[in-house]
């Protein structure tokens, strides 16, 4: 009888044992993955569990660890540097699995799917200036430019924050981060577009319009020149409000953030409010605001909307002085 029961046993646990997912532990895999879509990096992806908002980076090849199923698997086992969870669950068809990684990071044309959360950055330029004086643009600025009474284009940012150079070549990445902007290559943009980015986003003339792009335009889901179109359509909605109005208003006074807020209520409903931030530089000017949005704009949702559709914002700075040109 005790013979027959650890026969039954044996069987079971090896029964078990085939029919278990692979780990690391009993399965590791070797090769590499090169992502090509810049999909979560889960620590569990059965509970959706992602610290540090982790995101894959398109192009670029990781160590391949494990698969979740020896037959038929789903998800992959990745080491990615940098992390304090390094080791990270991420859906096969995020990318392709090869025998050996070769350290070159491919970029892949712009096929990323456009998403639902921005963040605009507006900024208030006489303040910018007065920590930048040397800066081309504001080097020309005068108080009856357009950036002096109007609010300007910092940029347009695809949430969340990591979601950046999508696709972009390791050369670019790091002549961008020195600031080399001038040694990026020049954007394909309309005319129309070229002559009203030029104005609304000053930095043009120091090539910000470049830096914006590489860095967060390429996770757009769409050509640079929708994507400025789309972000200065933003702006001007800003600017066409009474939003503008207020900051004209308090040209060399005090803005709370309360009033901030109820300028955006006042011009687009209710609410809209919530969703904006106001941040300071250290002597208290109101250098820029930051617009949670939510939305696709190739949808024709208006801008009210991706407003409302938005989460709230939180509060960085209580009030400063909106500095004159």
């Amino acid at each position: 009888m005790y013979l027959f029961k650890l026969i039954i046993t044996s069987f079971i646990v090896t029964s078990l044992l085939t029919l278990s997912p692979i780990t690391i532990a009993s399965d590791k895999l070797e090769g590499c993955f090169e992502a090509t879509q810049s999909c979560e990096a889960y620590r569990s992806f059965r509970k959706k569990t992602n610290p540090e908002n982790a995101r894959l980076e398109v192009g670029k090849q990781y160590p391949l660890l494990a698969q979740n199923k020896p037959n038929a698997a789903t998800h992959v086992q990745l080491e990615i540097e940098g992390l304090k969870s390094d080791r990270r669950w991420v859906a096969l068809s995020c990318g392709r699995v090869l025998p050996r990684c070769s350290g070159q990071v491919i970029t892949p044309p712009v096929t990323q799917t456009k998403g639902d959360d921005y963040l605009l950055a507006v900024s208030w330029q006489p303040a910018f200036c007065e920590t930048h004086p040397s800066k081309t643009e504001c080097k020309t600025l005068t108080p009856s430019r357009f950036d002096a009474q109007n609010l300007a284009l910092h940029g347009l940012w695809p949430q969340p924050r990591n979601n950046a150079y999508c696709g972009v070549s390791v050369k670019d990445k790091s002549v961008d981060r020195r600031k080399r902007w001038d040694l990026l290559a020049p954007l394909k943009l309309s005319s129309k577009v070229r002559q009203e980015l030029s104005v609304v986003m000053p930095g043009y003339a120091s090539n910000l319009q470049r830096h914006e792009w590489i860095k967060h335009g390429t996770c757009y889901g769409t050509s640079e020149n929708v994507y400025y179109a789309d972000s200065l359509w933003m702006m001007r909605e800003l600017n066409n409000s009474v939003v503008r109005d207020l900051f004209r208003s308090r040209i060399g006074q005090k803005l709370s953030i309360q009033d901030l807020r109820q300028s955006f209520d006042k011009a687009f409903g209710a609410g809209a409010g919530q969703k904006v931030n106001m941040r300071c530089d250290r002597k208290g000017r109101v250098g820029e605001i930051w617009v949670n949005l939510r939305g696709k704009v190739s949808s024709g949702i208006s801008f009210k909307h991706m407003l409302m559709n938005a989460p709230k914002a939180k509060a960085d700075c209580k009030s400063g002085v909106v500095d004159p040109a």
